[in-house]
């Protein structure tokens, strides 16, 4: 794989809801997420970002130790790491990913994980949810089919 940048044109584009929105209170948020992990029958969630990382359960978490760029979350744990810059999907990132959803293991990247949804979703089987924040509403969930 190689490396990508995201083209300023497109950071519109990526802000915007992908998969299902679902937004409220972090308890309604996290009651809400359950239920639709149930119904859809979820084999696999992968958390991107340290504020879905750090308040739901999944089996892996890719996370960069900051909530919104500024504030420090606290460190979780991770079994791999991976350096990537801002507004980039690195290439080394894409072996990282690989092997930790086939490991179900965290990640913890060194720069921002903002963009990684993308191969997340990509390097993903059939019946995941990849899940990342909303800024200030709540979650999008993707199911990968």
């Amino acid at each position: 794989m190689k490396t990508y940048f995201l083209l300023n044109e497109l950071r519109r584009e990526l802000k915007k809801v992908w998969g299902i929105p679902i937004l409220g209170e972090k308890k309604e948020v996290a009651k809400k997420f359950k239920k639709v992990i149930r119904e859809k029958k979820i084999k696999k969630i992968i958390t991107v970002g340290d504020y879905c990382s750090l308040n739901l359960s999944s089996d892996v978490k890719i996370f960069d130790g900051r909530i919104r760029r500024n504030e420090m979350a606290p460190l979780q744990e991770y079994s791999f790491s991976c350096w990537n810059p801002p507004a980039s999907i690195n290439k080394e990132v894409w072996k990282t990913l690989k092997k930790a959803i086939s490991k179900s293991g965290n990640v913890f990247i060194d720069g921002e994980e903002d963009l990684l949804v993308i191969p997340s979703v990509l390097l993903s089987k059939k019946k995941t949810a990849v899940v990342y924040g909303f800024t200030s509403k709540g979650i999008c969930l993707i199911e990968v089919s």
